[in-house]
Formats: C-alpha cells, structure tokens, sequence
C-alpha cells in the first residue's frame, strides 16, 4: 500500500505557505497537514468530483452570455502598419470553451491510454461537442480515484512552480480540472457575491430588520416585507414600502431645507 504524503491540494496552501516562511525565514507556525488517502484526502477528491459534475452547465452558460464583438480603441499612428484585431461575436467565449473541452478530452483519452484502454469513443469523428465533453467528464469521474491517487502526476502540488520570470501550471489533473472550473466560473461571473438588499427601517419600531419574508408571499408570487423583529412582525407589500420610503426620501428633503425644528428660535445676527 502506498504511503500517504500531504495532499497536493488546495486545502495545504497556508501550510505549504507556512513551510516556506519556516525554510526561508526561520519563522514558526502551528498550521496542521492534512494528509492524503493516500495523496489527495477526500476532501480534495469530493471537490474535484463537484468540479467535474458542474462543468457541463458552466460551458452551456458561457455560450449563452450576452457576447457582442467590438473594435478596441485605435492606437496606430501615421507610420505604423495597418492590422485588424477585432474580435468577432462570441470570440472569448468560444476560445475558453475549445480550452476547457480539449483539456476535458485530452485527460481523459490520456488516463484511458496510461490504463490501456481504448479512447476511441472519444476521439470520434462526428460527434457534437456537448456529447464528447460528456463522454469525457463521464470517463474522468468513473475512473477519480486512479485519477486521484495513481496517475503519474498526483503528487505534484496544485500550486504552480516559478522557476525566476518562468511560472509553471501545475501538471496534476485534479489542479487542471479545478483551473478549468474557476475560468468558467469567472467568466458567468458566478464567482461574485450577490448584491444584499438594504432595507429602511422599519416604519412600525424603527429597527433595522426589514428583510424579505421567508414564507409569507402575496398572490403574485413576490414575498412580503417582514420586520425580524419578534416584538414588531410588521408586514409590508412592495407597494406599501415603496410609498414609505418616498415619505422618508421627503422628510430627509425637508431637513435639508429646513434644518431647525418646529417652534426652535433663529439666532439673531450679532
């Protein structure tokens, strides 16, 4: 049985970090390994195993963004040569697709190879696109654990090398998988937190816990406006917070325009 090693993943980048500071700098930590089963824990390889199930709809979803080409900003002089560079609709989306479906394909006709296996299935001639990437990511997720903890390349950190001006990507499968999610993820723009409506205050106690009701909805489907406030449980529609806060909007208005309360005397000019 092979001996397990620190797994490669993503989970001991602070203590691959932390390793670094002590060889270099002498400076000491107390960040735990987390060890392989034996090289990638189970962690690491449920990961890889999302990425791979989510990668099918993350390509359907980079097709379908809105993509319009453009001219960039033209920066050519009077003596420089003539080019043409723009890019055509739906260009950055297409590349990244060829990208993440020829590395699907790629890996897994590798991994069928090294097993002595036949990838002919995959490397078919005539297939759609969305088909192959399926028979691939299928291959690829049949075969995870070889993949995981017995392919040639396992071992290597998913962390890319530098070697001077020289960065080079890490060469393990399960680091490809994961760069190929993330590209796909940033490019729907999935990677981003949604927004966080800020309610007013409420208008029955003055607190701050307006927020949309988890179960009560009105007949058209949107949900009420709730106060989480167990003493208040005021309730709102749309309609009904949207009069409120233009009475705030004109009181604040009014304030500015008259900053001193009702009956408080001016002071005279000196």
């Amino acid at each position: 049985m092979p001996t397990p090693v620190v797994c490669p993943g993503s989970c001991n980048a602070a203590w691959r970090r932390a390793e670094h500071a002590l060889a270099t700098h002498g400076t000491p930590h107390d960040i735990p390994a987390t060890w392989g089963v034996p090289v990638h824990c189970l962690g690491c390889e449920d990961r890889t195993r999302r990425h791979l199930t989510e990668l099918p709809e993350l390509l359907q979803a980079v097709t379908v963004e809105p993509l319009e080409g453009s001219r960039s900003p033209s920066a050519a002089t009077m003596h420089a040569a003539p080019t043409d560079t723009t890019p055509w609709p739906g260009q950055s989306a297409r590349l990244l697709v060829d990208q993440v479906a020829g590395g699907l394909i790629e890996t897994a006709a590798e991994l069928l190879r090294m097993r002595n296996l036949s990838p002919a299935r995959l490397e078919a001639a005539g297939v759609r696109e969305d088909v192959r990437i399926g028979r691939a990511i299928k291959t690829l997720l049949g075969h995870l654990a070889w993949l995981m903890q017995e392919h040639p390349l396992a071992t290597e950190s998913h962390e890319p090398l530098r070697y001077g001006a020289i960065l080079a990507v890490s060469g393990n499968p399960a680091a490809q998988i994961a760069a190929w999610h993330r590209a796909a993820t940033r490019f729907t723009h999935r990677d981003e937190a949604p927004e966080t409506t800020r309610y007013a205050p409420c208008r029955r106690c003055g607190g701050p816990w307006l927020a949309e009701a988890r179960d009560l909805r009105l007949m058209h489907g949107l949900p009420y406006i709730e106060c989480r406030d167990p003493d208040c449980a005021a309730l709102l529609t749309h309609a009904e917070y949207r009069d409120y806060v233009k009475e705030l909007i004109k009181e604040g208005q009014a304030a500015l325009e008259d900053p001193l309360p009702d009956g408080a005397p001016e002071e005279s000019a000196a």
